[in-house]
């Protein structure tokens, strides 16, 4: 499972951090092809974990810097991002150690009320989604999920790299207790 923190862009020239998670055990959809997250190059977020989304607006210990109009980089402001949001982050890590940890934040945070995007906005979460029911003993309802998934995307459900990954949760793994 990987550990992943970016500053993401936000209208008008804001930024806001957010982080999640790379659980190593789903692709990510590229136009309509799956690929591997066996790097940390090419690791997507399979769980993001966007402070906005909760509060439906971005926070003020956001920063603003716009490259055409800002002459100096604000070091101030992003030093005041980082001190506010860096152990927010920590925790939300501190919290995944293992498989079963991961899906369980996958599954709280699935149920929690969002104000900004919901939930499945995020459309590695939906294809995620389906592999932790997979990894939970679920295979009916997660292979139907991906499925889904696959249709509302273009996507092929018998893509090879997402047939080796079904194939790796069912012969790899046991069922874990989400």
């Amino acid at each position: 499972i990987r550990e992943i923190f970016v500053v993401g862009a936000v209208k008008g020239g804001q930024y806001n951090p957010l982080w999640g998670f790379s659980s190593g055990l789903v692709p990510s959809i590229r136009g309509r092809s799956f690929k591997r997250q066996s790097t940390d190059k090419n690791a997507v977020m399979d769980l993001v974990i966007d402070p906005i989304d909760m509060s439906g607006t971005v926070p003020e210990q956001a920063f603003r810097f716009v490259t055409s109009l800002d002459t100096e980089i604000p070091t101030e402001k992003i030093r005041l991002c980082a001190r506010h949001f860096i152990p927010l982050a920590l925790a939300d890590f501190d919290r995944v150690r293992s498989e079963a940890e991961f899906c369980r934040l996958f599954l709280e945070r699935s149920q929690m009320q969002y104000r900004r995007f919901p939930f499945d906005a995020y459309v590695q979460h939906q294809l995620a989604h389906g592999f932790i029911l997979l990894l939970n003993g679920n295979r009916d309802e997660g292979q139907a999920m991906i499925k889904a998934f696959c249709h509302r995307v273009g996507a092929a459900y018998h893509d090879p790299v997402l047939t080796e990954c079904i194939r790796h949760i069912g012969i790899e793994h046991t069922a874990v207790d989400c």
